[in-house]
């Protein structure tokens, strides 16, 4: 007995031995390959050598030295050996690029797409091995070389421009076979002036007349259509049927005749950013040459082609998961995550918003309001235009301009000490846009130290931006997702965007909302909101009903929540919105806009319940206000958008600026405190990781 108690002892301690070494073996080895791979990986050594490649590569034995004696001809050989030694590098990245492992294709990705200076026949035959995954990976990574793209294949080149119109036509005409959907047969029954297609789409009811007034010159039906041809894909269920009907080559040979046309190309990228909602369409997308294209417009100055391309390629990168809908744009990291977000910041626009001009930089002559329409918008929403400051401008830009003599001496004593890189911390700064009123809570900082001020300085972009929470938050705040919301509203249902769409109201878009967040995996971080205008009310709504919902990932949208940015959101109503019975039988105004009415009994209660929310879970909440009246262009008047007694949600700090309404979510630099006080709270709370 006790022989055999010794004996479990034994094969007891045997096998706890056995299976230590094992485990230690195996994490040896797996920390080993991991070592290796990384080492193999690793392109830093060409970036290093490049530069002095030619003459250190005289000493090595990798190089045959020409016995002609001719040093032209022998520096020739040194870097097509060179080039050569980094193409076959490429070439084994391109099959670990292939691998099962997603760790390991992201990693080659990243690394072939550093590699430099090879010999243009080497690139078209790397782009030719190229698969569409790898393909969407070296497309989102920074640097990457766009030889390393095939040119898009035109297959409609031969075809004069009338044949290209009978194409679209075709395929408008197939679309609606499929969708049957009335906004597409309308516009085919006004676009195409054919009695045989009216009757089939248009009925009886259109008269001569009216054909008359909606026939385009053979210039302007192609932009029309495209126009059609995006309002069809962004019903989502659609989309696909676009691809599925040979439109991919179709518009590319488009973009191709009007690379000139802003608009257009800006139609078209967003139709691309719908698509790219299907990730099965990769490999077609890809065989149109639309990923190489993408890469280029990620880069473009014009936000309404870069935002979108942003997004299409991030849909279309099966290395990454989520998928952003029709309402979302990724607006920073534009290219792949190396570092894992910290805060998740949402921006939501108001009535008549977008995610493309809602976010400008403000001009100091700021444009007055349009109305009716998106009159004010710019026809190209360019990053380098007209204003972009250049150094002259910048110097322009110090021009010390006041009356007053001791400011005047003030201000040159300060720049003599910038100049000279000797400047004194005693001096303080304060931002622009200061507010004239705030309450008890309210922290501001409304300055900064005179040496913080010059760093900035030094280190500003001096363009003017469309979009600063891209430009200026991801620059200034490290480990932040940044996203826009983008969806359409109206003044007058006399002007809906699509006749047979059912109207959303704020409820039902706070829902559409919540589901396209929540398919993006915002709630898993904390998440920092920012509106402007209505845009506050659909952030209320959703984290109201947030609260109340049963799954855990859509509560999670409000338990997450650390922060909340009001600009100039009209809690209790606008007087603008109420009309008199007469008025409203005129103007007929939109859903959107007869919620927003003064004391709207739907706002208050959206409101009373978000304030218990708050209750139970504190967050951080600044507010602005504005305190100058908006100027209507077409009807030469001024009023009040926003009034404080509605503006104020009587919760968090509360700050009244002397803007206008739309130039209060607009501010005018770096310097601004519009800016600066959403950079410091959401720095906080990146650096907290919870409220402040």
């Amino acid at each position: 007995m006790h022989f055999l108690k010794k004996y479990q002892k034994i094969v007891k301690f045997t096998c706890l031995a056995t299976f230590s070494l094992g485990a230690g073996w195996l994490y040896y080895q797996v920390k080993t390959t991991k070592k290796i791979l990384s080492n193999a990986l690793d392109t830093s050594i060409l970036s290093i050598v490049e530069p002095t490649a030619i003459e250190k590569a005289k000493d090595d034995d990798f190089f045959v030295i020409d016995i002609t004696g001719d040093p032209n001809r022998q520096e020739t050989s040194y870097l097509q050996k060179w080039n050569a030694l980094k193409f076959s590098f490429a070439k084994r990245l391109l099959v670990l690029a292939s691998s099962d492992n997603r760790f390991l294709r992201k990693r080659a990705v990243r690394q072939l797409a550093r590699i430099k200076k090879l010999e243009t026949w080497q690139y078209s035959q790397l782009a030719d091995m190229i698969d569409a995954r790898t393909a969407v990976g070296l497309a989102r990574t920074p640097g990457v070389e766009p030889r390393l793209f095939n040119n898009p294949p035109l297959r409609f080149l031969g075809h004069t421009h009338d044949m290209i119109v009978d194409v679209m036509k075709n395929l408008l005409v197939n679309l609606h076979a499929t969708s049957q959907h009335p906004c597409m047969g309308y516009f085919i029954s006004k676009a195409f002036v054919d009695l045989h297609e009216v009757e089939k789409f248009g009925g009886d009811d259109i008269t001569p007349y009216e054909l008359k007034n909606f026939i385009q010159t053979s210039e302007e039906l192609l932009p029309t259509c495209l126009e059609s041809l995006l309002h069809h894909a962004s019903l989502g269920k659609y989309a696909k049927d676009i691809a599925e009907l040979n439109g991919l080559p179709l518009l590319m040979e488009i973009h191709n005749r009007f690379k000139d046309n802003i608009t257009v190309t800006a139609t078209i990228c967003r139709i691309i950013s719908y698509l790219s909602m299907h990730k099965d369409l990769l490999d077609e997308m890809y065989k149109s040459g639309w990923v190489g294209l993408l890469a280029q417009w990620v880069k473009h100055d014009d936000v309404r082609i870069s935002i979108p391309a942003s997004k299409a390629l991030a849909n279309l990168d099966s290395d990454e998961d989520p998928v952003y809908l029709q309402r979302l744009y990724p607006l920073h990291p534009s290219t792949r995550i190396v570092q894992t977000p910290g805060v998740d910041v949402v921006f939501v626009h108001g009535l008549l918003g977008g995610v493309f001009f809602t976010w400008r930089q403000r001009k100091r002559n700021q444009d007055p309001l349009g109305f009716l329409g998106k009159k004010g918008v710019p026809e190209s929403l360019t990053q380098k235009n007209s204003t972009c400051i250049n150094k002259q401008c910048t110097e322009k830009k110090k021009k010390i301009e006041t009356s007053d003599p001791v400011m005047r001496e003030f201000m040159e004593e300060f720049e003599t000490h910038a100049a000279s890189g000797c400047l004194c911390n005693d001096y303080d700064f304060v931002w622009e846009d200061i507010p004239v009123n705030t309450n008890e809570t309210a922290l501001g900082p409304y300055c900064c130290s005179g040496y913080k001020y010059v760093c900035m300085e030094n280190n500003e972009d001096d363009c003017y931006t469309n979009c600063w929470p891209r430009d200026w938050l991801a620059q200034d705040c490290d480990r932040l997702r940044i996203i826009g919301v983008n969806y359409e509203t109206n003044l007058s249902l006399w002007t809906p965007i699509c006749p047979v769409e059912k109207v959303k109201t704020l409820e039902e878009r706070s829902d559409e909302l919540i589901e396209q967040l929540e398919r993006v995996e915002v709630g898993r971080r904390p998440i920092v909101w920012v509106t402007h205008s209505m845009g506050g009310l659909m952030v209320k709504c959703l984290l109201n009903k947030a609260s109340e919902s049963s799954d855990k990932k859509i509560r999670d949208l409000y338990t997450n929540t650390r922060g909340l940015v009001f600009y100039s959101t009209p809690h209790f109503g606008s007087s603008v919105a109420s009309f008199s019975q007469a008025s409203a039988l005129v103007i007929w105004p939109s859903i959107e806009v007869q919620e927003l009415q003064k004391n709207s009994p739907l706002l208050i209660q959206i409101h009373q319940k978000f304030l218990k929310l708050t209750e139970n879970h504190p967050m951080k909440i600044v507010t602005f206000v504005e305190t100058k009246p908006t100027v209507v262009s077409a009807m030469k008047f001024k009023f009040f958008v926003v009034e404080p007694d509605s503006g104020n949600p009587g919760y968090g700090e509360y700050y009244e600026i002397p803007l206008d309404h739309l130039g209060i979510c607009k501010p005018a630099s770096r310097h601004s405190f519009l800016y600066q006080k959403v950079l410091h709270m959401i720095t906080s709370i990146l650096d907290n990781n919870g409220p402040v």
